[in-house]
């Protein structure tokens, strides 16, 4: 290299300057030689070292040493030293620390410097600051001219190993950071120097809750839910959010254009709200540092209150037009307050007579879905025939929030029938069980004539083939379709009966007689007749020929009872219609009359226009026509009976009504109002002589009836007790012979007038027992007994079986004397019937006055009509005293007056004496009586003194008239009772216990099974809890 590349030893530079200074000598040479010793480690010591370096330096301090150089001599190589000053140049562009780092480990020699590294570590992270509980992922890069395999983090005199990402890049994750450290990063080779990583407390929320305030209409407990801030509530819900948070300065709550800031006090902080909308909402917390960038986020769904659900079903009561049972089944979500049923009642012309009535429905609290049963009878809210109602039912929820919401379910209307389509319907019921009692006679008639060809072919087969098995099979089936018909025709009658008590004022007599008939069908259909149709069925499976001959004779002998004791049915049935019609023309005439008197009264108090007054007239003669078409149909009826009554002719008395009446009209036609007023008080008078007349010719006819059939049980008594007699000899004398005795002819001719005496007897009873209902069927019965037994003991004679005869013949007697003891029963009712009909009618005078009958006591309704009857007789003798005055004939017509005055004060004093009779019977029920009724007592000893003293004033009549409106009012008091006792005692299970119609009925046994495993857990969320009480709502 031009000799330039020699180099310069340390050795030989010192003996230059060694040379060119003699004071230093080998000094600079022994320096060089120390440095080279502390490079090579050959001593440990370095101290000594460096402290004999630092004295050979302060020595050679004073010398100039680049005197020593020969700048003269060098000049001429100076242009090759610029190589190395471009070389030197190129070594720094390139890499500095060649040149630096030896200069300045030679410049600051007293300073400890690290081997040179072949790689060094860069920091990739921007910043060595976190946050408390995070974790820090440290970014590192490693540089140089080597790579590590591995490198290592130190902190907390621990080491650990970092991930190795690619050639030069390692991380290391400081994980949950609690607390500022530092660290090293290092290898085997290198170990960098201390790093700061700073941890900064970071805002958080520990945990929270939320506090479920429910409605307490809800029926649900409060609920807290921990560290989960969505819910679904239900409206109305307060929310308590209560939040436990660590180095936070403040929590906010953002809602939806609203933020709440709130300052933990302790680490805690709350926010409430009333939750009625569905709400998002937001918690956020933060300090001086940071706010926090975990943000909860969350949601509350609302649960509003829905309306409550109804569904209605209607059934009317099969047994009274005004009842009407109700199935209803409600929902709701939480519950309800209250269900009720509404109405308004309207009359027949539509107009309001009651408007949004409520009665209240009981329901279970604890059910958000149950059914619900109701019964309603129109006749509790005074609903008259003709009268319309109209109903719906309303539910209400019990909503604490909005208020209680309702749900109303469809309006409906229930109507009764007219008075007039209630008749025509009993009219028609009772042609319907007519014509079903006949077809029954006809077919039990029928049944009788098969019963018998039957027994004639049994007689002529040996034994009995599949042909007679499929005759007797439909025989029974004949005889048992009878028995359901007659079971039928039973109940229809009970339903009408009922009907009837129902819309019509009947007397306890016809009531009593009505039980009665309907009793009389259970008779019929004795427990006998089925044993006999179950031997029957048993003896065709075993063809016992002669034993079913036996019970063939006892099912015809049956039949024909049967058909005896319906054809006594039918004929009784008659009779009541008969009676009942009788009856309803009475009242009807005496209602007319009182009509007819009070249209009379309203012309002198001028209460009605004249419109009013034609139009009430005409209503009132179109009603006595409608009264005349009743009495015709009264005589009809009474055609139809096998003896009809011998009722009288009122052509004459109507004809002269019908005139009063048209004449009345005629004269309200012309404004006459004095001639029409005596008109219609003519009109009433008679009506009230016609039903004065009528219910006496009933109570006469019905006092001839019963006396003739006291002598009729009284001539069947004694020829009975001859049969017994006749039996009893008879039974002595087939004691006393043998079989072979001629005697047999004498005792069988005697059973023969026995049986013939019986057949007479049993004829008798039977036309008794068409018109009596005291005759029971079980006579019947017992008189059919005793003429099987003697029709076998005819028998038995006849084959001479005289042991046989004679138990039967004991039979006979025995039935014959049980016969005696029931028709004496029958004859003891039918006399006690007698002395309650003698008691009906007191006669006086030549006049008669009846109660209503089946009273049996002085009710006001007898005691009225006998004040009715005096009052005309006393306003007949005023008018006679205004007309006549005082000049003409006084003192014959004193004498006269004085006879009909003493007559009227003693049937003033009967009538007080009945009504006080009367009070005396209430106060022992009540202890008080009627205050009303004393005052009447009152009013006719007033009159009773009046009429002493011979007077007749205006005062009297009006005292008179106050009279009879009272007895009326305690007339209507008193069938209001009545009506009041036979609900209480004939529907009491009917309209306070009513049962729903079967269909709604279910199974008890399937809804405790249900109930068994009806449980709710309380976990459950709303939603859960609704399809679970539907499913079970379903399976119910």
């Amino acid at each position: 290299m031009l000799g330039l590349g020699k180099q310069i030893e340390k050795k030989e530079i010192a003996e230059l300057i060694g040379n060119y200074f003699p004071e230093i000598d080998d000094k600079l040479l022994n320096l060089f030689q120390l440095e080279e010793m502390k490079e090579k480690e050959i001593y440990k010591s370095y101290d000594l070292i460096d402290l004999a370096i630092n004295t050979k330096i302060e020595k050679l301090k004073p010398f100039p040493f680049i005197k020593a150089i020969p700048f003269n001599k060098t000049k001429k190589y100076s242009k090759w030293a610029l190589i190395p000053v471009f070389l030197l140049l190129v070594i720094l562009s390139i890499k500095s620390e060649i040149v630096v780092s030896s200069s300045k480990r030679i410049i600051q020699h007293q300073k400890h410097f690290e081997k040179p590294a072949p790689y060094s570590f860069n920091v990739l992270n921007k910043s060595l600051t976190t946050f408390q509980n995070d974790d820090f992922v440290l970014e590192i890069q490693v540089v140089g001219e080597e790579v590590p395999k591995e490198l290592y983090i130190e902190y907390n005199n621990l080491i650990y190993k970092c991930l190795k990402k690619s050639n030069t890049n390692f991380t290391y994750t400081f994980t949950n950071l609690q607390k500022s450290l530092q660290f090293k990063i290092q290898t085997e080779e290198v170990v960098s120097i201390p790093y700061d990583l700073t941890i900064l407390a970071k805002p958080i929320i520990v945990s929270y809750t939320m506090e479920l305030k429910y409605p307490q209409y809800v029926n649900k407990r409060n609920e807290i839910i921990e560290n989960n801030g969505d819910a679904t509530v239900p409206e109305g819900t307060t929310v308590v959010w209560n939040f436990y948070t660590k180095n936070s300065d403040v929590v906010q709550f953002i809602l939806p254009g609203n933020i709440s800031s709130l300052k933990p006090k302790n680490d805690h902080s709350y926010q409430s709200l009333r939750i009625r909308e569905d709400l998002s909402y937001q918690i956020v917390t933060s300090n001086i540092n940071t706010t926090s960038i975990d943000t909860l986020l969350h949601e509350i769904k609302v649960l509003k209150d829905l309306y409550p659900e109804i569904a209605i079903q209607s059934q009317q009561d099969s047994l009274f037009a005004d009842r009407v049972y109700f199935k209803g089944t409600i929902q709701d979500d939480y519950g309800f307050k209250k269900l009720n049923f509404n109405y308004s009642l309207f009359d027949e012309s539509g107009a309001i007579k009651q408007k949004d009535q409520t009665i209240p429905i009981k329901f279970d609290n604890q059910l958000l879905i149950q059914d619900f049963y109701f019964y309603f009878d129109a006749s509790i809210v005074s609903v008259q025939p003709g009268e319309k109602l109209e109903y719906f039912f309303e539910v209400f929820d019990n909503d604490e929030v909005n208020g209680s919401k309702s749900t109303k379910s469809s309006m409906q209307v229930f109507k009764l029938k007219t008075f007039d389509e209630i008749h025509k319907e009993i009219e028609k019921n009772i042609e319907s069980s007519k014509s079903d009692l006949q077809n029954l006679i006809d077919q039990s008639a029928k049944l009788i004539n098969q019963i018998e060809s039957f027994q004639n072919k049994l007689m002529q087969q040996s034994q009995i083939n599949w042909q007679e098995k499929k005759e007797l099979e439909a025989l029974l089936e004949n005889y048992n379709d009878i028995r359901e018909q007659i079971d039928q025709i039973r109940q229809n009658q009970q339903d009408n009966k009922m009907l009837e008590e129902q819309y019509k004022d009947l007397n306890q007599e016809i009531l009593k007689k009505q039980e009665e008939l309907i009793k009389r069908f259970d008779d019929i259909l004795s427990d006998e007749v089925k044993e006999m149709l179950q031997k029957l069925q048993q003896m065709m499976q075993n063809q016992n020929k002669d034993q079913i001959q036996k019970e063939m004779d006892k099912l015809k002998k049956s039949a024909q009872d049967i058909n005896k004791e319906l054809d006594q049915q039918m004929e009784l049935f008659k009779l009541l219609e008969f009676e009942k019609k009788f009856q309803e023309v009475i009242d009807q005439t005496r209602k007319l009359a009182e009509d007819q008197k009070n249209l009379s009264n309203q012309i002198d108090q001028k209460e009605l226009s004249k419109e009013e007054r034609i139009s009430k007239q005409n209503l009132l003669n179109d009603r006595f026509k409608d009264l005349q078409k009743e009495i015709q149909q009264l005589h009809k009826q009474n055609k139809q009976l096998e003896e009809p009554a011998a009722l009288k002719n009122r052509d004459q008395q109507q004809e002269e009504i019908k005139q009063d009446m048209n004449e009345a009209l005629q004269n309200l036609q012309k404004s006459n109002n004095s001639r029409a007023k005596n008109r219609q008080q003519s009109a009433s008078d008679k009506l009230d002589q016609l039903a004065d007349d009528l219910e006496q010719e009933k109570n006469e006819a019905e006092n001839e009836d019963l006396a003739e059939d006291i002598e009729t049980l009284r001539l069947i008594l004694n020829n009975l007790l001859r049969v017994s007699f006749k039996q009893e000899s008879n039974i002595k004398l087939i004691h006393s012979i043998n079989a072979k005795s001629p005697l047999i002819t004498d005792a069988s001719r005697a059973q023969k007038e026995i049986l013939d005496y019986m057949s007479l007897i049993g004829d008798s009873l039977d036309q008794l027992a068409k018109r009596q209902t005291a005759v029971k069927p079980f006579i019947q019965k017992e008189l059919s007994k005793v003429e099987q037994y003697l029709q076998s003991i005819q028998t038995d004679l006849a084959d001479r079986r005289l042991h046989t005869a004679s138990a039967n013949q004991q039979f006979a007697l025995t039935s014959i004397n049980n016969l005696s003891l029931m028709l004496a029963e029958s004859l003891k009712e039918v006399k006690e019937m007698k002395q309650q009909s003698d008691g009906k009618c007191n006669k006086k005078g030549g006049n008669s006055s009846c109660s209503k009958p089946g009273s049996g006591k002085s009710k006001p309704r007898s005691a009225r009509e006998l004040q009715q009857q005096l009052n005309r007789q006393m306003e007949a003798l005023k008018r006679s005293q205004d007309q006549k005055g005082k000049q003409q004939g006084k003192g014959q017509e004193s004498q006269s007056m004085s006879e009909q005055f003493a007559k009227m004060a003693a049937q003033q004093e009967l009538i007080r004496r009945m009504l006080q009779e009367y009070q005396n019977e209430l106060r022992g029920k009540d202890g008080v009586g009627d205050k009303t009724i004393e005052q009447m007592i009152r009013d006719m000893e007033a009159t009773e003194r009046d009429l002493v003293n011979r007077i007749i004033s205006a005062q009297t009549i009006q005292r008179q008239k106050n009279i009879e409106t009272r007895l009326l009012e305690s007339e209507r008091a008193e069938q209001e009772r009545d009506k009041e006792e036979q609900r209480e005692s004939r529907e009491a299970l009917q309209r306070y216990l009513p049962k729903p119609p079967k269909e709604w009925n279910f199974s008890k046994e399937k809804e405790s099974q249900i109930e068994m495993i009806k449980t709710i857990p309380p976990s459950l969320r709303y939603y859960y809890k609704e399809k679970v009480n539907q499913y079970f709502y379903n399976i119910e």
